[in-house]
């Protein structure tokens, strides 16, 4: 896997290409020596290398050590793998990084070192902010991973074995295109083909789309990344999703299946406490919008109708909250319960009763919000693209208009190039089936 943050590699990265990098050395990070902050070091390390820089895991321990007093000599090793795993993740998607690079180099281009220092500090702080409500929110679920690895260690080896032998339970690992997971598996072995079940045609879109989405839908329900970072003002909203697979035989009718039922209401992680951390009201909050609204109808009235359907969509999802904790996330289950469905090809020369096979793909869809910054707004907005980025959270690519194409039909066109051939979606509970319009117009939720 490749992480990429600004001209930074990470250590995984096995990319083929040749491309000229640095390593960070701990004993170079800084002419004077004196400082310590490994967050500051690589900030600095970042804003005045032109070359790509290589982090390795050991430097992102020293991360977790210095900055957030996490003993990985005490950890248990799954924990700490988790722990460095939100590290890379969660540095390649914090919101600020092109801002910095933007302040320091006009400040570097004026040899404004000074001002450079006093933005770093800022910076400093406020990444580290960031990564710490990101870590605590993922302490519980490393630690409980690591109880289940302690409570299965503790088991009998005879019992995991036949456990084993009986479940026959078998992993895959498949890199395809979302087109050729749809149709992967044959319902029944192919007999004119050795008796594979994995069907290796080329695929080409088997359902004919009537209508496509239009941009409020794609908004609503569909997996878009909303990155607003402002001088004073820094938040991202996101619908997450979380997939699983199980590859079931429907011919046998001994398989159960048990409800997972999901609250509604927001969960909100701080993070550690802090003096920084402060209580900011609902008016307040959502006033940030607002003032973006109108300074943006003011200066870029062609951008008018895009933005205000972000900031509609953002302040009735978060009208419910009062007061906010800044900074902070906060996330909401889209729907009570799980949606699933069945992919697969059909094979109508195997009439062998004993198969239909089907892969059962489940999904938990969730909205999640990060507010890094909420300050008082000095009435100026820098040029949209600047502050403003939407991303196809499927494809990782970023999505802006052109000369010729306004931001919405840049998004309705991705769409209906790349996401329009989606089958339905099935009530995990009620068994209802649901086609991709429905649910991103009601944002994944319905009544049951």
């Amino acid at each position: 896997m490749e992480y990429k943050i600004r001209g930074f590699i990470m250590e995984e990265d096995n990319s083929n290409s040749v491309e000229a990098v640095e390593y960070i050395d701990s004993q170079d990070e800084d002419p004077d020596g004196d400082e310590k902050r490994p967050i500051m070091l690589l900030l600095r390390r970042l804003i005045r290398n032109k070359q790509n820089t290589v982090m390795t895991n050991a430097q992102i321990i020293d991360i977790l050590q210095s900055e957030f007093n996490i003993c990985v000599n005490s950890s248990h090793e799954l924990e700490v793998d988790i722990y460095i795993k939100i590290i890379k993740k969660y540095l390649k998607d914090w919101p600020q990084w092109e801002e910095l690079e933007r302040i320091s180099t006009k400040l570097s281009l004026i040899k404004d070192f000074e001002a450079v220092s006093k933005v770093l500090n800022h910076k400093y702080k406020n990444l580290k902010e960031y990564l710490g409500v990101m870590l605590e929110a993922a302490k519980p679920l490393a630690q409980e991973a690591v109880r289940n690895i302690n409570s299965n260690s503790n088991q009998p080896e005879t019992s995991k074995v036949d456990e084993s032998i009986e479940t026959n339970d078998v992993i895959m690992e498949i890199q395809c295109t979302r087109e050729q997971l749809n149709n992967l598996f044959f319902r029944k072995p192919r007999l004119d083909l050795n008796n594979t079940v994995f069907n290796m045609t080329e695929i080409t879109p088997s359902r004919i789309n009537l209508r496509n989405l239009t941009f409020d839908e794609i908004l609503n329900g569909c997996w878009v990344k909303i990155i607003i970072t402002l001088p004073h003002f820094s938040f991202v909203r996101e619908l997450s999703y979380k997939l699983s697979h199980v590859l079931i035989n429907k011919a046998r009718k001994d398989r159960t299946t048990t409800d997972v039922s999901f609250s509604r209401d927001f969960e909100v992680n701080c993070g550690n406490k802090s003096k920084n951390q402060r209580i900011c009201s609902r008016n307040s909050f959502l006033q940030q919008f607002s003032t973006i609204l109108q300074e943006s109808a003011k200066r870029y009235p062609e951008m008018y109708d895009f933005i205000r359907s972000i900031v509609e969509l953002i302040k009735n999802e978060l009208d419910v909250i009062d007061p906010f904790t800044v900074p902070a996330s906060y996330r909401r289950h889209a729907n009570k319960y799980n949606y699933v469905r069945y992919l697969y090809t059909d094979n109508n020369q195997n009439s062998d009763p004993r198969y239909d096979l089907q892969l059962e793909e489940t999904i938990t869809p969730m909205y999640m919000y990060i507010i890094d910054k909420v300050q008082k707004s000095d009435g100026i907005i820098p040029l949209v693209w600047e502050w403003l980025k939407t991303e196809c959270m499927v494809c990782k690519i970023k999505i802006t208009g052109t000369k010729s194409t306004s931001w919405k039909e840049a998004w309705e066109s991705h769409f209906s190039e790349k996401h329009s051939n989606e089958t339905d979606w099935q009530c995990a509970h009620c068994k209802r089936l649901f086609g991709i319009a429905f649910l991103a117009k009601n944002k994944w939720y319905h009544e049951c």
